[in-house]
């Protein structure tokens, strides 16, 4: 069976990139039982992940899934450190070891490679060095002991430009955010599906549970998931303030979706969140490089996390040296 689970980082700030992740994962035949409710399907599936929530010790870090500004905020490391430790291992997890950032970058860019020609500001990518599989066994033994196997890391990175390119089409950013997070949704789907190949069809494939955290406050989403999926069938089974749950079933398969505030509690949307948060820093990091090294002589850039009111003051200092670049405005800051 199939999982996905799907967030982002960057949704607030008006400097760098939005950046939505999924992770995908298998589970283990029989977890889904109709005859179930769905608090007993939940409570087997939450003991699947637990051992990513219960914290495990590797070379001189305390690994643990969790809300990734709560591990990046952590006192006493690097604040990328946990981060990268977490996504190296995913790496190696999927068959990615030996990529480089940029390889590895292109590959999980899921059928969007074009989003990866990004402006010079967010060229310079750096990263700590990636480990092997063999480095990273013992966590991958850890987590997955339970039966659920992470296959497949995918991401989206929206620039600035195209934010201003998307809201000018009539979107608002709940929207962009629901339309780019459910494209991603579909094409890890095709892709699992082209991996497995005939297993695709099989009963234990034929189902697909999908995780996200809620999109900016967002609680009614049937429109969009049918815009999405025009030949589905839509089913509500439940639109409250915490939760909303919706299941759609087309060509043999049914996917059930939810949208749930704090999402990120459940492991494999808190995975996704730290591939998002991981990346988008990374992407911060050359931003904030970037300006640095071309601003006056005796000019010292602070740098900036990109969030309103630090980016104003930003753009207030770097303004002689936006000028003197001829950065276009709508390529440089969001819109809304």
């Amino acid at each position: 069976m199939l999982l996905i689970a799907v967030d982002e980082a960057g949704y607030g700030p008006k400097l760098g990139p939005l950046v939505v992740a999924a992770t995908a994962w298998q589970l283990p035949d029989g977890v889904i039982d109709t005859d179930r409710s769905l608090a007993s399907t939940d409570a087997a599936i939450a003991a699947l992940f637990a051992p990513l929530s219960a914290p495990f010790r590797w070379r001189d870090l305390k690994l643990v899934v969790d809300d990734s500004k709560k591990l990046f905020q952590s006192r006493g490391h690097d604040p990328l450190a946990v981060l990268h430790a977490v996504v190296s291992v995913c790496k190696a997890w999927c068959g990615d070891g030996e990529l480089k950032l940029k390889p590895w970058l292109k590959k999980i860019a899921t059928r969007n490679e074009s989003a990866l020609k990004h402006p010079a500001w967010l060229q310079n990518l750096k990263s700590q060095q990636f480990v092997s599989r063999t480095d990273a066994q013992d966590v991958i033994d850890h987590w997955q002991k339970n039966g659920a196997s992470l296959t497949q890391v995918a991401t989206r990175i929206v620039t600035a430009e195209k934010f201003n390119q998307t809201i000018a089409r009539g979107f608002n950013k709940s929207d962009l955010l629901s339309d780019t997070s459910l494209r991603l949704i579909a094409d890890v789907i095709d892709q699992q599906q082209d991996e497995l190949g005939d297993a695709a069809s099989s009963d234990a494939q034929s189902r697909v549970l999908v995780y996200c955290d809620r999109h900016g406050g967002r609680q009614f989403y049937g429109a969009v998931l049918q815009h999405n999926w025009p030949d589905a069938s839509l089913r509500i089974v439940q639109e409250s303030r915490r939760e909303s749950i919706y299941e759609l079933v087309a060509d043999g398969r049914t996917m059930q979706i939810r949208f749930t505030v704090k999402g990120d509690s459940f492991p494999p949307v808190a995975m996704s969140s730290i591939h998002a948060k991981y990346l988008r820093e990374i992407y911060m990091n050359a931003f904030n490089s970037y300006f640095q090294k071309h601003s006056p002589d005796g000019q010292t850039l602070r740098p900036t996390a990109g969030y309103p009111v630090d980016a104003d003051r930003f753009l207030s200092e770097a303004a002689e040296t936006i000028q003197r670049l001829a950065i276009d405005p709508n390529r440089l800051v969001r819109s809304r």
